[in-house]
């Protein structure tokens, strides 16, 4: 498999015997080739070198036509293979190569071509490797052996939405609300998420399920003050601390009470930040705070 890669790689670019569209088409055949067969023999070297070979493929086989729709249609391909064989093998190196090589090209991409006017062709591919990447980690517990049953992939499942946020960012900084209703969806798919997956396999993915449970939190936190003021982040911030502390107390769960705990100071320091900066006198007992 290397030495094919390495063949059709010279056939293009050093001696110019093959067009730029059938080696791609060759490599594309190859990474696909080398999936079947890595799953087909228990062989994780092999699935890990066609998925590299198919991430370099663009890149060593490139024109210079800076066509990104393209680029990412391909990646897309490319994490619907590694998605695929997630769904039989827990290879966390092979799923960490994917991630790394789609979002770390995404951010590259991102830094140096990205203008507004690209939104509605780049948003959909960002979503949809969002999604790609949360299936795959959910994926990863649930084809652990029995004695590993429930152990999870803290890379992708905390990477996934802290680089897709980041890239979400700078997508929507040109919107007056684009990042706080990005952060109110992400807290609502989490949430639905944990859900899910406590109505239907509580005992074999708890850890996941806490996790996702802690992201929606973190989102919806975080989609407050982006949206609203201090006054009224305040006031949300302390509706939500209280809840997080009933939850806690009802589950005996320390995380809960000590993020609700934590929330509420965050909503008093919140409050004074608000009654200071904006000129509104003492908060105590003061109808402008």
């Amino acid at each position: 498999v290397g030495i094919l890669y390495l063949t059709i790689f010279a056939a293009f670019s050093l001696h110019d015997v093959l067009p730029a569209g059938f080696a791609f088409l060759l490599m594309v055949l190859l990474t696909v080739a080398a999936g079947a067969l890595a799953v087909l023999q228990e062989a994780r070297a092999l699935a890990i070198l066609g998925v590299v070979g198919g991430f370099l493929a663009p890149v060593l086989i490139s024109t210079g036509s800076g066509n990104h729709v393209a680029l990412f249609s391909y990646y897309l391909v490319l994490n619907g293979a590694v998605l695929g064989i997630a769904w039989y093998k827990a290879w966390r190196g092979l799923n960490i190569i994917g991630f790394v090589f789609t979002f770390g090209v995404g951010t590259l991409w991102g830094s140096s071509s990205y203008t507004p006017e690209k939104f509605w062709s780049t948003e959909p591919f960002l979503v949809a490797y969002f999604v790609f990447y949360t299936a795959i980690a959910i994926l990863f517990s649930l084809r652990q052996p029995p004695k590993l049953r429930g152990i999870i992939d803290g890379t992708l499942v905390f990477g996934t939405p802290a680089i897709a946020f980041a890239l979400q960012s700078l997508l929507v900084e040109d919107t007056e609300y684009g990042l706080a209703i990005s952060a109110a969806v992400v807290a609502v798919f989490y949430a639905m998420l944990a859900l899910w997956l406590y109505r239907t396999r509580r005992d074999q993915m708890r850890l996941l399920v806490q996790s996702f449970t802690a992201l929606a939190v973190a989102f919806g936190t975080v989609s407050i003050p982006l949206a609203l003021n201090d006054r009224w982040t305040s006031v949300s911030w302390a509706l939500e601390g209280a809840a997080l502390v009933w939850v806690g107390v009802r589950q005996h769960g320390l995380l809960a009470k000590l993020t609700g705990t934590l929330l509420a100071f965050a909503s008093g320091i919140m409050f004074l930040d608000h009654a200071w900066s904006d000129g509104a006198g003492l908060p105590v007992l003061n109808v402008n705070v």
